[in-house]
């Protein structure tokens, strides 16, 4: 898939343009996620208390699909996409307010705006995308998300981990601030989709009756969330280390090291006949790696674990994003992109409160054995009984 991505940056400007503006803007929010998470390590939260401000830094991308989809059916796609920017710049608010007040309740919030951003820019991306690209193409709009989010880790987070505590607070809300800003003007130079200004774009509901194919596009991604988010939830507390900053910060740039070479470790066909199989073993390679997080006898041998996961898990989520390009139409791929990311949210805010109230009984390791078992089996299930209809 790397030279579908790198086929179509080098023929389509407009998508240089997008990625850059959504490289810049999420590698500000990872500098900001560095000083949230080193903030709640300093204050050695329990925890619940990362599982809670793992919730809310996504949990709020529900409600934001909603308004998402509400407003591209109103205005052009760019400005969407401005808007979402603009709602991460003002939402900086909160965690500057947290840090000022010392006040780890406030920490957990500082990813609601970020989230209901990204809930409001993704049925936006992929109607952008699926408009602009052709089906020659269509696979490099299902890696748009993975090499945003994995630059927002390896670079956000990575510059982050780096200049911790050598630079105030307030600088590194200033440099997320000014890359919000960034990416607005560099959106603001995407062409429009529709040429003429009286134009709205043709967004419709999904329709009553889909096909199998399409009701298993939209189950992917919260069958993968199901067994995903415990790990993902549980991740800064599975290893134990005096400097508990640090180790977290090393365990996220693994994680994003490893979503960022998934995808491309696979080649386009194994995208288009993808099999149940394939993905179940996919996912259980996945929650292996996590298990042998918390008995490994070093850091590095963690680190080595959490980035073959991600490998494994990214590969299964950009798959996810390719099936809704694929298999709807123009007009239904917002909806399809909202919906199935709503699924998403909803499933693994479910599965990261339960881990998180459970780690906190019986350790976070048990606790991702339960919750990741359960959801392997439950993910399982719902694969396998859809795609036999197939």
């Amino acid at each position: 898939m790397l030279s579908v991505l790198l086929h179509s940056l080098s023929k389509y400007l407009w998508l240089r343009t997008l990625l850059l503006a959504l490289i810049c803007s999420s590698i500000g929010s990872g500098l900001t996620f560095v000083m949230v998470f080193g903030e709640l390590a300093r204050l050695d939260a329990a925890p619940s208390s990362f599982a809670v401000a793992f919730i809310l830094s996504t949990s709020p991308g529900f409600i934001g699909t909603i308004v998402g989809k509400y407003l591209l059916q109103r205005m052009e796609t760019k400005y969407c996409l401005m808007i979402g920017e603009l709602l991460g710049a003002v939402g900086l608010g909160i965690p500057w307010f947290g840090i000022e007040n010392n006040a780890a309740s406030v920490l957990q919030c500082a990813g609601i705006a970020s989230s209901l951003a990204a809930g409001l820019t993704i049925p936006a991306i992929n109607h952008y995308t699926k408009s602009k690209l052709e089906e020659e193409d269509i696979g490099a709009g299902a890696l748009i998300d993975t090499f945003v989010f994995s630059c927002h880790v390896l670079f956000g987070i990575g510059i982050g981990a780096i200049i911790y505590e050598k630079i105030s607070s307030e600088t590194f809300l200033l440099l997320n601030l000014a890359s919000y800003f960034f990416a607005i003007v560099v959106i603001s130079l995407l062409p429009i989709i529709n040429k003429q200004p009286s134009q709205q774009n043709i967004i419709e509901d999904l329709p009553r009756n889909l096909s199998t194919r399409q009701i298993s596009s939209l189950y992917l991604l919260p069958a993968l969330a199901m067994v995903g988010s415990p790990a993902m939830s549980l991740l800064p507390t599975l290893v134990g280390n005096e400097n508990k900053g640090d180790t977290i910060l090393y365990l996220l740039f693994s994680r994003g090291l490893g979503q960022l070479m998934g995808p491309f470790l696979v080649n386009e066909e194994r995208y288009k006949s993808q099999s149940s199989s394939f993905i179940i073993v996919c996912m259980i390679v996945f929650i292996v790696c996590y298990l042998l997080v918390p008995i490994s006898p070093n850091l590095i041998v963690s680190l080595a674990f959490v980035f073959i996961a991600h490998i494994f898990s990214n590969i299964i989520y950009s798959m996810g994003w390719y099936n809704i390009l694929t298999n709807f139409r123009n007009e239904h791929v917002a909806a399809a992109s909202a919906s199935s990311y709503k699924r998403q949210i909803v499933i693994g805010a479910v599965a990261s409160i339960l881990s998180g109230v459970l780690a906190d009984r019986i350790g976070s390791g048990m606790a991702l054995l339960v919750c990741s078992i359960t959801g392997l089996v439950l993910s399982s299930l719902l694969i396998i009984t859809i795609r036999t209809k197939l």
